[in-house]
């Protein structure tokens, strides 16, 4: 069976002709990560988006939560759970609050801090959209079997704990 060519293989072949000596198969790869990353973040996108998200992360940011409940966090804990910055996960809890998503509650002890917890509404949102989602990677990933899929996903983890992306104690 002859190989088919996608783009990655074209760029590797046109930067092969400019360096003939340079080893570009880590290259090629990286490549390829990044643009299954891209068509996978379309994906999400485009799910989160039937869902009413008008942007991917703020489900990300609901979806923390949920995984949290019935625990509510700290902006700053959740701005670091989903890797932006502070001042980015206010607008995104903003968004989430005014949609009745989460709702802002004082700290017990700490007049100047609060906690964000997930609603009701909130949670059959989260909820729902996580099926959605679900079903959309398994589309995706239709070409592998299970076991493929389980091999894949190990390779991946060894990568990205090797890069030491880990959850860190919040």
């Amino acid at each position: 069976m002859e190989r088919r060519a996608d783009y990655v293989d074209a760029a590797v072949d046109a930067w092969s002709q400019v360096f003939p000596d340079l080893d570009l198969r880590s290259y090629g790869t990286l490549l390829r990560l990044i643009r299954l990353g891209r068509i996978a973040e379309a994906s999400i996108d485009q799910v989160t988006s039937e869902h009413g998200f008008d942007v991917s992360g703020d489900y990300e940011v609901l979806a923390t939560l949920r995984r949290a409940h019935p625990t509510p966090l700290r902006p700053q804990d959740l701005a670091d759970r989903v890797m932006i910055s502070a001042p980015g996960i206010t607008g995104r809890l903003d968004r989430l609050e005014n949609a009745g998503y989460v709702s802002r509650v004082p700290h017990p002890t700490d007049r100047r801090a609060t906690f964000i917890e997930i609603t009701a509404q909130g949670i059959e949102i989260a909820d729902s959209t996580l099926q959605s989602l679900a079903g959309e990677a398994d589309m995706l990933l239709g070409l592998f079997a299970d076991s493929r899929r389980g091999q894949l996903s190990q390779e991946q983890r060894e990568l990205l704990l090797h890069l030491d992306d880990h959850p860190r104690d919040s």
